[in-house]
């Protein structure tokens, strides 16, 4: 029997929650792990909430993956990972709150909500750029270099943190958010 791998099992979990809350996808969205000189990734096209151990790649900052595909999104996950020795995981995903209001730039106030401009500071926004293009990589690395969200107009948003949950934690805040101003937009 396979020894257990706790950032397998963390990365698992974590494409399970996202799933479950609607904030990846059918096969959208990636999930990856910094720990010590490997980078965990999930493979390709596949959905986040059935993920299994053999559905997590590992690769080095050079990009060699151990077996498998990767996410399209690899080179943006090692740009930030090369960038802020500080963050041990990246998340790509796609909710929907986010993305609707990410389509009208400024319309995500983060005072509209106590606390929210202290967990999660600064939000970059993005034009869109076409999905796995090493612009995009280019341009989220970039981003990151000043924020732990970035959101592409039409396509999603990148959280980064410490640690998965942190980085989770800050895409459930923001979608919050989010769905806050939309559902706000509505009523009044």
């Amino acid at each position: 029997m396979p020894k257990k791998n706790p950032t397998v099992d963390d990365i698992i979990k974590t494409g399970t929650v996202l799933y479950q809350k609607n904030y990846m996808y059918a096969t959208n969205g990636n999930i990856s792990v910094r720990s010590k000189k490997k980078i965990y990734i999930t493979a390709s096209g596949l959905c986040k909430g059935e993920l299994s151990p053999r559905d997590i790649l590992v690769t080095d900052l050079n990009g060699k993956v151990t077996g498998g595909k990767p996410s399209i999104e690899l080179g943006m996950h090692l740009g930030i990972y090369r960038k802020r020795p500080d963050i041990h995981a990246v998340i790509l995903a796609h909710p929907f709150f986010t993305n609707l209001i990410g389509i009208q730039p400024g319309a995500l106030n983060l005072s509209a909500l106590p606390n929210m401009e202290g967990h999660l500071k600064d939000v970059v926004f993005l034009k869109f750029i076409r999905p796995g293009s090493q612009e995009l990589a280019s341009a989220i690395t970039d981003a990151v270099g000043k924020a732990d969200i970035v959101v592409i107009h039409r396509y999603g948003t990148v959280t980064v943190g410490d640690s998965l949950s942190n980085a989770r934690y800050k895409l459930e805040r923001l979608e919050y958010l989010a769905r806050f101003s939309v559902y706000k937009q509505i009523i009044f």
